[in-house]
């Protein structure tokens, strides 16, 4: 039926007046419909004309908007002048009582109208001269030129480049006109008007390409200099405006072999001049005694930050080659680095977490490429300052280094906590992270002997100072001084020549977590455990004292409320006692050579780490997942370098063999019993609540196994073994070798026994009764999935007794809910056994009658709305294919042409519903109110993996074909009966050479026109080498008379040439096409 404009009315007011969700929610979905269908184009536009009220004025002004955007091909050639004259017709009705969103909505439109509409011509000179005549349209002007030059790279818009490059043609020959315009609009401007005016440029500068420094007119930077310098008396926004025009301008003048120096050099004096107005809004809003005005006052330092931060990017290079003294000019000027660092000194307000972050990425990038350029930092550090050497007569690496030395002192200081609000505690340790980043790049500068020397000694001072009751804050001083040493903690030698670092842990360290500090030193006194592990483990006693310190953390957290659990402090003792235990190797034997043993601390506090830690840790109020998977995955780690037989070290593994079964038993017990507990009660899964989720069990018996996939290779002695054998022994060596070889085989042989009877004693029971009880429960299924899949990779064909009873559990758990984890696991028990002929048939028998009938009937006519059951899917059949292809491609149950075409189909439908997705992306994002919504719209990235796994599919199906069929190509063609195959392999290849060649079928056309076509359509580029392949993986198959004629149907059927003229391809184009897949 067709929609009439009283309809539309109708919809409208259900979707922004109703308050019933349901009847909002089918107004969303007909409105969406009704905006792609071709009655919208005249309804739209009467809804404008209408101009009833606001929602429906900005739902036309969108539609017409989207329908030019993404439908504009199916509106006839001679229609197009028209809807040219009557868009701008709405734009100069604009007036000031106008909305924000209607008027963008518009103004987006007509701009998008310029880009589609070939025909129109001298385009820019019609706008200007159409809309320039009243102060309202003018300045709605202003906005339409800024989105010209956005839309124009608009992937939404899919103009191809062909008409991109007449685009940009088009702009060359009309920027004077717009710069002439903008000028003329300069004087007497008000600051909307500055700021739209400014907004206009960035555009022109960032996108369209077309810009050079002849460009920039003398009147327009002088008014954007002259609003930053004079920011007290403009608005935020047009200051905002006029500083990215700057940075836009800065970013400009690197060229390949150096800069644009003229533009650089006027932006560099402008720039530095700056400066005095960053210190006068320092000062400005450290006096006010109002917030608000002292927060205006620091936004516009914030301003000038952000363009010494992209100056700074933007002469890196010369600063690091060629660097001159402060106001000697030139690119290589350290006066950038001065106004820089100005920020970090600058005094609070303006000195806040949100402006020094916005020097970070400048000092790290100068920091990285100074390295990169073979800096030091064996150099003393100068200051430059009073009568030293001239800065062009110093070592380019010793004046950043006394730069970046003030960096860290800066830092340090930035770094302290006085506040115990727990909001400034938590932005504090996100300011940590961050400069525990740039610090990377800022030890291989300045070293981290050298920086840990100057912290060491300033809290030593401070602990000094702290003893005659100075100061009560000396304390928060000192931990920050503590946090910076975790920054270069693992840089530092692990020998400790000069035995700082065990004086810092003795005499500062351990007495004060012994005396319970507050909870943020407890924090950074485990992260500096945590980064200085290397060195613990080399010292066992302290060592020890350590891992008492952090167990007693950890337990004195179990059993506290929410309110009273700091869940921090309790992380990072998780994750330190992880990297400690990770960090330790085996007991080592005693020798003539070294009769010293090194006490490992799994032997040593094995019980301590076990009954002391992993069970006090489901008493947590809330279990911090990420950490303690960290704390499980380094114990499993620990357990793992034990059971290694390295002659070298000297290491007897089989009495670590020997443990570790009742040792992995011991460490999964609290997880297994937590997760036995769950389902006894019937406990249900409360949101609020993590510990009531088997999930989080689940996790961390998935962390031990991703682990321990390094078992079997810790148990494979034969390489090693081989190795310490020396070739010159005699018989009674040879003998005493054997023998010692027999023994650790023995050895390795009951460990991996003891462990798959962990496994299948202890693990399996729980997640078989898992995944029945919670077969409904997507996110448990997974776990369990995840922990099955880390197992088989853990134990690999060692555990093919148990694989009927898995197989078994994953049929009966996807006849009930069909979750494509499962299908994931099918891939990998296919990639493990796949190899073993007697469990080939099992594996092809699971896929064709459990598991692809469901799936590819939930997908029929649902593709697009399923890519991560597609992408399950495919990459099961991948491992099929390479693992037992014959069994799986021969066999008649397997329906492999619903899969290669289902294949094809999905190909075609992600990529639309990619660029769909990417459309519903608002260019301007200012709009009000809600907008209709497609629901059926998935996720790109997810469409993006799908995709990758489908082509893999036919690649590998390409593959198997080329490699294993008997038949010529004119055999199957001729429709003569065939020749009986020699083996099942070549049966398989012939049912694919028939999907590829015979016309019903037509496979290999069909691809060829999918790939192209999907690259046409807006394929992700990462997409690009895969879909390639397959192109010439056909191309390998079939002859090339063939693949030429297939190739020459596809590009025929493309629309090269739109109903309005537009040449999308030209024939040179995709005749070069055509010869470059050819070659």
């Amino acid at each position: 039926m067709e929609p009439t404009l009283e309809t539309a009315l109708q919809a409208i007011d259900a979707l922004y007046v109703n308050p019933e969700n349901s009847v909002k929610e089918g107004a969303s979905k007909w409105l969406c419909e009704f905006q792609k269908s071709v009655y919208a184009w005249e309804i739209a536009d009467k809804l404008l004309y209408l101009n009833r009220d606001l929602n429906s004025s900005y739902f036309g002004a969108q539609t017409i908007r989207i329908k030019i955007q993404m439908y504009f091909t199916e509106l006839p050639p001679n229609s197009h002048e028209g809807l040219k004259d009557s868009l701008l017709n709405h734009v100069k009705k604009i007036t000031k009582e106008t909305p924000k969103s209607i008027a963008n909505q518009l103004c987006l439109a007509l701009a998008d109208l310029y880009c589609q509409m070939v025909h129109w011509k001298n385009a820019i000179t019609d706008i200007i001269n159409g809309l320039s005549s009243n102060d309202v349209s003018s300045l709605y002007l202003l906005d339409i030129l800024r989105f010209i030059a956005e839309e124009m790279n608009s992937k939404t818009l899919r103009l191809g480049l062909n008409r991109r490059h007449a685009l940009k043609s088009d702009l060359e020959q009309h920027k004077r006109l717009v710069s002439d315009f903008l000028v003329f609009k300069m004087k007497n401007a008000d600051p909307q008007i500055l700021s739209k005016i400014f907004k206009c440029l960035s555009s022109w500068w960032d996108h369209t390409g077309i810009m050079t420094e002849s460009d920039i007119r003398t009147e327009l930077l002088e008014g954007a200099f002259y609003v930053l310098q004079n920011s007290d008396s403009c608005p935020e926004e047009t200051c905002e405006d006029a500083s990215d025009w700057i940075v836009s301008l800065v970013t400009f003048c690197p060229t390949i072999s150096g800069y644009h120096t003229e533009m650089l050099s006027v932006l560099q004096v402008n720039i530095y001049a700056l400066q005095g107005v960053f210190q006068r809004c320092c000062a400005q809003a450290a006096k006010t005694l109002d917030e608000s005005v002292a927060e205006g006052f620091v936004k516009r330092a914030s301003l000038i930050v952000v363009i010494f931060a992209e100056l700074t990017n933007t002469v890196r290079n010369a600063l690091i080659k060629k660097p001159g003294a402060p106001g000697s000019g030139g690119p290589g000027d350290l006066q950038t680095l001065d106004c820089l660092i100005s920020v970090l000194e600058a005094p609070p307000p303006v000195c806040c977490i949100k402006n020094v972050l916005q020097t970070f990425q400048a000092l790290d990038s100068l920091a990285e490429n100074a390295v990169e350029s073979g800096y030091h930092p064996n150099a003393r550090h100068k200051r430059i300052s009073g009568d030293g050497p001239a800065a062009e007569d110093m070592n380019p690496r010793i004046l950043l280094n006394s730069y970046y030395t003030r960096v860290v002192s800066v830092l340090t200081r930035l770094c302290v906590n006085y506040s115990d609000d727990l909001e400034t505690a938590d932005e504090v340790r996100e300011f940590r992270e961050d400069v525990y980043t740039i610090m990377i790049s800022i030890v291989d500068l300045v070293g981290a002997d050298v920086i840990f020397n100057e912290l060491f000694n300033r809290i030593m001072q401070l602990q000094e100072m702290n003893s005659t009751g100075n100061s009560a804050n000396l304390f928060h001083e000192a931990e920050a001084c503590l946090f910076m040493m975790t920054t270069i903690a693992k840089r530092l030698s692990s020998y400790d020549l000069e035995g700082r670092i065990a004086t810092l842990i003795n005499s500062f360290v351990l007495p004060g977590l012994a005396s319970k500090p507050s909870p943020s030193m407890q924090e950074v006194v485990c992260i500096l455990f945590n980064e200085l592990a290397a060195w613990i483990v080399l010292h066992p006693e302290i060592r020890r004292e350590i891992v008492e310190q952090l167990i007693r953390i950890i337990e004195g957290a179990a059993n506290l409320t929410q309110s009273n659990f700091d869940k921090q402090v309790v992380c990072e003792a998780l994750v330190a006692l992880g990297k400690l235990c990770q960090s330790c190797r085996g007991r080592r034997t005693f020798s003539d050579k070294d009769p010293i043993p090194c006490d490992g601390l799994i032997d040593e506090q094995w019980n301590d780490l076990i009954f002391r830690v992993t069970y006090s840790i489901p008493r947590f109020a809330r279990v911090p997942s990420t950490e303690t998977q960290s704390f499980y995955e380094g114990v499993a780690r620990s357990l793992m370098a034990s059971i290694a037989y390295l002659p070298k070290d000297g290491i007897d593994p089989r009495p670590a063999r020997l443990a570790l079964p009742e040792r992995l038993a011991q460490l999964l017990s609290a997880n297994i019993q937590c997760i036995n507990k769950l389902m006894e009660q019937n406990q249900p899964i409360i949101l609020k609540d993590k510990n009531t989720d088997p999930a989080i069990w689940l996790d961390l018996i998935a962390a031990v196994f991703r682990t321990t996939a390094a078992l079997l290779s810790r148990l494979d002695d034969a390489y090693r073994r081989n190795k310490a054998i020396s070739p010159s022994r005699n018989s009674q060596g040879d003998q005493q070798g054997q023998v010692k070889g027999d023994s650790l085989s023995e050895s390795a042989q009951t460990c991996l026994n003891g462990c798959l009877n962990v496994f299948v004693s202890i693990v399996w029971p729980v997640l078989s009764r898992c995944l029945e009880m919670y077969s409904s429960k997507n996110h448990i299924m997974e776990r369990c999935c995840r922990v099955i899949r880390f197992v088989v990779r853990t134990f690999s064909i060692n555990l093919r007794d148990a694989l009927p009873d898995i197989a078994n559990k994953l049929v009966q758990s996807y006849q009930q809910d069909q979750h494509s984890c499962f299908l994931y696991l099918a891939g990998v028990l296919t990639d493990v056994f796949g190899d073993l002929p007697e469990c080939r048939p099992g594996l092809v028998n699971l896929f064709e009658v459990t598991l692809a009938p469901p799936t590819l009937n939930s997908l029929s006519g649902s593709l697009a709305e399923q890519p991560y059951v597609v992408e399950d899917l495919y990459r099961l059949c991948v491992r099929l294919v390479q693992r037992c292809a014959t069994t799986f491609l021969s066999n008649p149950n397997v329906n492999i042409y619903a899969l290669l075409n289902t294949a094809l189909e999905s190909l075609t439908l992600f990529t639309l519903n990619q660029i769909s997705a990417e459309s519903d992306e608002d260019s301007d994002g200012e709009k009000d109110g809600s907008t209709p919504v497609d629901s059926k719209k998935s996720d790109p990235k997810a469409t993006q993996s799908a995709t990758g796994a489908v082509a893999h599919f036919i690649q590998e199906v390409l593959t198997f074909t080329v490699e294993t069929s008997e038949d010529t190509l004119s055999a199957i063609l001729s429709g003569h009966e065939l020749p009986q195959p020699g083996n099942e392999s070549a049966l398989a290849a012939r049912r694919l050479m028939f999907w590829v060649l015979k016309p019903e079928i037509c496979g290999g056309q069909r691809l060829i026109t999918t790939c192209i076509h999907s690259c046409c359509n807006g394929l992700s580029d990462d997409l690009f080498p895969d879909i390639s392949n397959l192109l010439l993986g056909l191309k390998m198959m079939v002859p090339r008379d063939l693949f030429s004629i297939w190739m020459d149907r596809t590009l025929e059927g493309l629309p090269i040439v739109r109903a309005d003229g537009l040449v999308q391809a030209t024939k040179q184009q995709l005749t070069d096409f055509k010869e470059g897949v050819m070659s």
